[in-house]
């Protein structure tokens, strides 16, 4: 590893996203807890950022992806020392009582995490009508997408919220009930242990491409269900 900052890690996620296509909207950081750091980028198609920022829309209703990195500001620290560094701020360790003279970082550490949700636009779910089977169907196909793109990450996930419509009467939620809230989930692990700025690289080069490839996954499943703008 060499010395990365956490602007540097940023810095190479953003530039992943634009080798895919994604341009970022907005971007924000903070703090999680005492040693946990974390940079959010909210990403669209970048052809369609253009057009947004050109002036010819007021409003884009198209499939994000929220990516966001999570980082362990202890093992960022400790990648960037290396363990002899770790070393020289503890006191000599005895053999008799630890059972060895060196010190050995666990394989299982995370110097961090990579997450990646894609939705489509409030306005794709507000005008779908509340149906049972297209509910149905929609999961499903959300539930290909999320296995045919998210092939390389370590968790995939389909989550879907729904909400009531009141028309038609409350008694029977299953015939009133539609998705409010839709996202396709996908985590990558980034180990410590073996982790330069190449092993970063490739990580968020997955990543990007996850969400590009969810992002218009997305599109696909909702232009042919007819909720598409």
């Amino acid at each position: 590893m060499a010395d990365l900052t956490r602007h540097e890690l940023s810095s190479l996620l953003l530039s992943a996203l634009r080798q895919e296509g994604m341009g970022v909207r907005d971007l924000f950081e903070g703090r999680q807890e005492p040693l946990s750091w974390f940079f959010r980028a909210l990403a669209y198609d970048q052809s369609e950022l253009d057009i947004l920022e050109s002036g010819a829309l007021d409003t884009l209703h198209a499939p994000s992806a929220l990516v966001e990195l999570v980082v362990d500001e202890m093992a960022l620290a400790l990648a960037n020392i290396g363990v002899e560094g770790l070393e020289t701020y503890l006191a000599q360790p005895d053999p008799g009582i630890l059972g060895q003279d060196r010190i050995e970082l666990d394989a299982e550490v995370m110097l961090g995490f990579v997450h990646v949700d894609v939705a489509p636009p409030a306005l794709w779910l507000d005008e779908r009508q509340s149906d049972p089977d297209r509910n149905e169907a929609l999961a499903s196909r959300l539930t290909q997408v999320a296995q045919d793109v998210g092939t390389g990450s370590d968790t995939v996930e389909v989550h879907i919220e729904g909400a009531l419509d009141p028309e038609g009467g409350w008694n029977d939620p299953r015939d009133n009930v539609r998705p409010a809230g839709v996202a396709v989930h996908f985590s990558f692990d980034i180990p410590l242990a073996g982790t330069g700025e190449r092993e970063l690289a490739t990580v968020f080069e997955r990543g990007a491409a996850v969400a590009a490839e969810a992002v218009e996954g997305i599109r696909t499943v909702f232009r042919g269900d007819g909720s598409q703008s």
